[in-house]
């Protein structure tokens, strides 16, 4: 057990570590105004942060899916994305 939880821990410092280039991917897409890509990105982003244990990365991930699947504005789309580049500096400073 112990060999499987130092192996779910290094997997998790790697998702941490791997937080700059998300957010740098998520940035661009936002930037470029590539609504698809965007959520693709975010819905990435869900799946892994809530595998391990980032539940409010993954919930905000997960808010930004929605808004660009459920067609919402513009403003909305990049409130909810700053808000998930924000949770996501906060992990990579941790």
């Amino acid at each position: 057990m112990a060999e499987i939880d130092a192996r779910l821990a290094a997997i998790a410092e790697r998702f941490a570590a791997q937080t700059g280039e998300a957010a740098t991917a998520i940035c661009a897409a936002l930037d470029a105004g590539n609504h698809a890509e965007l959520a693709r990105l975010a819905h990435s982003m869900a799946g892994r942060a809530g595998m391990f244990g980032y539940g409010a990365i993954g919930d905000a991930a997960r808010a930004v899916e929605e808004a660009v699947d459920g067609g919402k504005s513009a403003e909305t789309i990049t409130k909810l994305t700053r808000d998930l580049l924000d949770r996501l500096a906060m992990l990579a400073r941790a």
